[in-house]
């Protein structure tokens, strides 16, 4: 009998890798597949060739109950056909998937969901994500159970533990994420944008309110992709703790999607991981990808809810645009 596979070989952003990752974890483990992580020809990786899944996660034969694949064999296996979508059964594409039409990965992407929500398979040994799947895993006790699977690499969970000892201490943490695009197309984020000052306030006073709740002297630990929003946000809140890292230039574009981006990947590791340290967390905007791994995996307080929709739930219900504060 023919081993059948499913394939998540997205190319964005950490967290939307991870999102598109757990979407196929889910659709494998419902229908008896392999998965395979090819994270391979992404701007993260110093070689195109290389597979990035493992320059940020241990290797491992299994993942949450579900056999995986994410070695040298990702590049030098010939997956059965047919493949599902059909288009990638064209050798050409299947070389050079970054030239898809965005319009054909959101269409494949919808009737992915469509297929993992139902629960049904189809007859194709390979299946191929290649879309933001971010509806794929929608079940709190799923997300936490793949996520939980995923294990940092040596150097990544050393420098978290390094940060750890040196910075938080023992009182609460509090930790926000501002998603900001430094002048990049972030698409269902802008509306969060549409005035600086309006979104600055908004963070502090999600800061106000976490502070609330674990108290006056919480340390609060931001991360961003915005040098302009880490002056703005130490203004405002003079004992910010922030980590020295790479940045754009204000204006010049999305921390992933630059040739120089591979020199970034430990920072964004680091502080994906750092994040979910907290005992509170601040997502803004609240459907940022990268806080993902955070408010899943974080230290909980509150009882979590069952479906991750509810992780990005405005803290104040009279303003939409308000951060999520998860507890």
């Amino acid at each position: 009998m023919t081993q059948r596979y499913v394939i998540s070989r997205r190319s964005a952003g950490l967290g939307d890798q991870i999102i598109c990752l757990g979407a196929a974890w889910r659709f494998a483990r419902s229908t008896h597949r392999v998965l395979v992580a090819d994270w391979r020809l992404n701007v993260y990786s110093p070689d195109p060739r290389e597979n990035l899944f493992l320059l940020c996660f241990e290797p491992t034969s299994h993942l949450a109950g579900v056999p995986l694949i994410a070695d040298e064999r990702v590049g030098r296996e010939q997956w059965p056909r047919p493949r599902h979508p059909l288009v990638w059964n064209d050798d050409a594409r299947w070389h050079s998937p970054v030239r898809r039409r965005e319009v054909d990965v959101v269409k494949d992407r919808d009737a992915a969901v469509a297929l993992i929500s139902a629960g049904h398979d189809v007859e194709a040994p390979t299946v191929v994500f290649d879309g933001c799947v971010n509806k794929g895993l929608v079940s709190f006790t799923d997300a936490r159970t793949f996520l939980g699977a995923l294990r940092a690499v040596a150097p990544v969970r050393e420098a978290v533990e390094r940060f750890r000892a040196e910075h938080f201490g023992h009182g609460p943490l509090i930790a926000v994420h501002v998603r900001h695009g430094n002048g990049g197309d972030i698409l269902g984020h802008a509306r969060f944008w549409d005035s600086f000052p309006a979104a600055l306030e908004r963070c502090v006073r999600g800061i106000e309110q976490a502070r609330r709740l674990l108290g006056q002297g919480s340390t609060v630990f931001l991360s961003t992709d915005s040098s302009e929003v880490e002056r703005a946000l130490s203004e405002r809140i003079p004992d910010l703790l922030c980590r020295p890292k790479m940045s754009r230039p204000p204006g010049e574009g999305e921390l992933h999607l630059w040739r120089e981006a591979r020199l970034g990947l430990e920072d964004a590791l680091v502080e994906m991981l750092l994040l979910a340290e907290c005992d509170v967390l601040l997502r803004y905007p609240p459907k940022s990808f990268f806080s993902f791994y955070a408010a899943v995996m974080k230290h909980w307080h509150t009882p979590p809810p069952a479906s991750i929709q509810d992780l990005r739930l405005p803290c104040d219900p009279t303003d939409p645009l308000s951060p999520a504060l998860l507890h």
